[in-house]
């Protein structure tokens, strides 16, 4: 993802829209790689996970389904809170949310 990110942005910092997804997915998926390498905490991982589908179907006006492939990719190989897989999806969908209303996003009624 990193690698990624810095060919659609040619390694620039200068857009916030390509700094909030592409860049903000490929730290959050780095966050989630290191957790399931070192058996880390399973909250923050699914947490990493919940801000790759906030970027993938929130930030943007249109959903960009490889991030949401991303997310739901790690899904399998997380460890999940309290051996609960439901309780990963929660607090993944959790953090989507407050990631939305702390950033202001509006989904688009149709």
């Amino acid at each position: 993802m990193v690698a990624a990110a810095y060919a659609l942005t040619r390694g620039s910092l200068s857009d916030p829209g390509a700094n909030l997804v592409l860049w903000g997915s490929a730290a959050a998926a780095v966050v989630a790689a290191l957790v399931i390498l070192s058996n880390g905490p399973a909250g923050i991982g699914w947490a990493a996970v919940g801000y790759i589908v906030f970027a993938a179907l929130l930030a943007t006006a249109r959903p960009v389904p490889l991030l949401l492939l991303l997310g739901v990719a790690y899904m399998p190989v997380l460890q999940r809170p309290r051996g609960s897989l439901a309780a990963g999806l929660a607090i993944a969908m959790l953090t989507a949310a407050a990631l939305a209303v702390l950033m202001g996003v509006r989904p688009a009624l149709r």
